[in-house]
């Protein structure tokens, strides 16, 4: 296997820069000893710039380094021989950046007209910025995706409702499997969730959610609160009566049909983590104002997969493999975006779960 030299940590540094970018030797000289493990002086740092410059890989303006088309291109080849040798934190702002262009129109779609959280990731760290200043994150345009992949935002994360909405647009049921359940196990829950509500009419959709789990969202048509209900009394927490905590309901009627099939391996309790270690919850908490989750085609911040959409076909021989950003950019060159909602009557649906919520 090849090995990562200092000439490729100075080429990692400079690639994830937007085209036409310059930096100062200080700050390639930071990056390099990092990500080498030792301290390089600057004379050590200018020589192998000045010889990536010389080489064509490199373009020096006025004490300041950018990389060339050629660099890029070269980079490109390169960092697939040496890639487990590389700063991972720095090839999946790399890797997202040549991404996200062939997916923009899909991440779009799920974040226009309302908030969005961005996973910004840096070496070592990540964290979920929501607002910019006091104003809460939007997604318009490629331009506003760009802009945040240029702070190192690699995956974007819409709210559940549009701005000023005081109901969810989506059904989302998030499967999140314990570390003791197996994929099988866990396509074996999403398939018969996936049944049960194809059995009243929904007609949801399967995404792989990027690390361990999967989730199946549905729209259904506008609706009124049912008259009738109340929400389902739980030991932990106080509810209100509104699409949220409906919505949330459904989730957790749906849990209770699959324990039915698959009896002690789902939950729909969310306390005490340690105790489902050894099941698959249907996570119901994410149901709530200024609840937010995962768009279709966004990547995964701490793996670099992609939130890839499956048809229900392709679920039991998928393995997170498939999910990797350049075969999901082909799929979707290929075959369009396949995150598809069609907005559905829940009447027979909601008649069971405003029945159970009574039990």
């Amino acid at each position: 296997m090849s090995r990562a030299t200092p000439k490729d940590h100075a080429l990692m540094s400079l690639a994830i820069k937007r085209a036409g970018r310059f930096v100062d030797l200080a700050h390639i000289q930071e990056k390099i000893s990092r990500d080498a493990g030792r301290k390089f002086s600057e004379d050590e740092t200018k020589q192998l710039l000045d010889s990536l410059v010389k080489e064509g890989l490199l373009v020096e303006k006025a004490g300041e380094y950018s990389i060339s088309d050629q660099g890029r291109e070269y980079f490109e080849k390169r960092w697939r021989q040496i890639r487990a040798e590389l700063n991972q934190d720095y090839l999946k702002v790399y890797r997202a950046k040549r991404y996200y262009p062939q997916v923009a129109d899909a991440i779009l779609e799920f974040c226009r007209d309302r908030w969005v959280s961005v996973f910004r990731l840096f070496t070592g760290r990540a964290w979920l910025q929501r607002k910019l200043g006091p104003k809460y994150i939007m997604i318009k345009s490629w331009r506003d995706i760009e802009k945040w992949l240029d702070v190192h935002g690699v995956d974007f994360i819409p709210y559940l409702h549009r701005i000023g909405s005081d109901r969810p647009d989506w059904l989302v049921i998030d499967f999140d499997a314990g570390k003791e359940v197996s994929p099988e196990d866990t396509k074996k829950v999403v398939r018969v969730a996936y049944e049960v509500l194809m059995g009243y009419g929904v007609k949801p959709a399967l995404k792989f959610s990027g690390s361990r789990g999967f989730q199946i969202w549905a729209q259904f048509r506008s609706h009124e609160l049912p008259q009738d209900y109340k929400p389902k009394q739980l030991r932990s927490e106080r509810r209100e009566r509104n699409h949220f905590s409906f919505y949330a309901d459904i989730v957790r009627f749906v849990e209770s049909r699959v324990a039915e099939k698959l009896p002690g391996l789902t939950t729909s309790e969310t306390a005490k983590k340690e105790e489902r270690v050894s099941k698959v919850l249907l996570d119901a908490s994410i149901i709530k104002p200024m609840g937010d989750v995962r768009a279709p085609y966004s990547m995964h911040y701490k793996t670099g997969l992609i939130s890839m959409p499956l048809s229900i076909q392709e679920l039991s021989k998928f393995v997170p493999e498939q999910a990797d950003p350049e075969l999901v950019a082909e799929r979707y060159r290929e075959r369009g975006n396949e995150f598809s909602l069609t907005e559905c009557s829940g009447e027979e649906l909601f008649q069971d779960v405003l029945e159970w919520c009574r039990t």
